[in-house]
């Protein structure tokens, strides 16, 4: 049930970091671009839970998980600018787990003889994969990672322990980073406006990216934070294979170890949670 969910999640988390890449926009106005086109959706889900009386402290968690993720895409589209795109997305994605599992610990306790494994594999795919274009998107991706792994970790907590209902924190979510991105962008109107230009290539990103992340919450209702988070490096191999098949990227044999290493590192991780 979990890696089915977490399978699906990275078809969408690879498409939408694939779509951000070759979209030709950068900067934080596309990602409000991208906040404004789910935001009617959002408003709609939050009347309704409102009106029920069942937001709770669903509404205050996810002001802090927006502030994270508004950090997530701000870093992300820098790190997309001048990264390539397989370097970039392969260290984000597989460093994650590594800082996830290591800051769960003190909460969660160590995981499974199995689970390290698990995780040491998709760490080794990870540093093979990065030697096939070294320098190219390494340190930007770790930048990525951190934050990645500070909303992971909160996210985890919030729907875990906190109980937060997944369509409402999204909601919440996303119509917060609307507000605070309107603030700092108000100076910047002229670019604001420029960016409606490029609506058509925000849509989809603005569907997938929810998308993604609510089966990575309803699988975070099922399964420690950690597991998710190493269960989401799958990520990594599919965001590879659109590159190769779209952006004509070159897998060689170093670039197949690595992948092989994260799918088993993945499913280690998955039958030993």
């Amino acid at each position: 049930m979990v890696l089915g969910l977490l399978t699906a999640a990275a078809f969408c988390h690879a498409g939408w970091n694939l779509l951000m890449k070759t979209s030709g926009e950068q900067g934080p106005q596309f990602v409000w671009l991208c906040a404004a086109i789910a935001a009617p959706l959002s408003v709609v889900v939050l009347v309704w839970y409102f009106v029920r009386g069942e937001l709770g402290v669903t509404w205050q968690a996810a002001l802090v998980s927006m502030l994270l993720h508004t950090a997530y895409s701000v870093v992300l589209q820098w790190a997309y600018k001048t990264g390539d795109f397989s370097g970039v997305y392969s260290v984000s994605r597989g460093a994650t787990p590594v800082i996830v599992t290591l800051a769960a610990i003190p909460w969660i306790g160590g995981p499974s003889l199995q689970v390290w494994c698990g995780v040491a594999a998709v760490l080794f795919g990870v540093l093979v994969m990065d030697r096939v274009a070294p320098g190219r998107g390494s340190l930007k991706g770790l930048a990525v990672a951190a934050c990645s792994a500070g909303y992971t970790l909160w996210d985890g907590y919030a729907i875990a322990s906190l109980g937060a209902q997944t369509l409402p924190y999204l909601a919440v979510t996303n119509v917060g980073q609307l507000a605070v991105l309107t603030l700092v962008l108000a100076p910047r109107r002229r670019l604001t406006r420029a960016v409606f230009a490029s609506w058509r290539r925000a849509i989809p990103i603005a569907l997938l990216t929810p998308a993604s992340y609510g089966l990575v919450l309803v699988a975070m209702s099922l399964s420690p934070v950690s597991t998710v988070a190493v269960g989401r490096t799958l990520n990594v191999a599919i965001g590879n294979l659109l590159g190769l098949a779209v952006l004509r990227e070159r897998l060689t044999r170093t670039a197949v170890v690595g992948l092989t290493a994260v799918v088993a590192g993945v499913l280690l991780v998955s039958i030993g949670a």
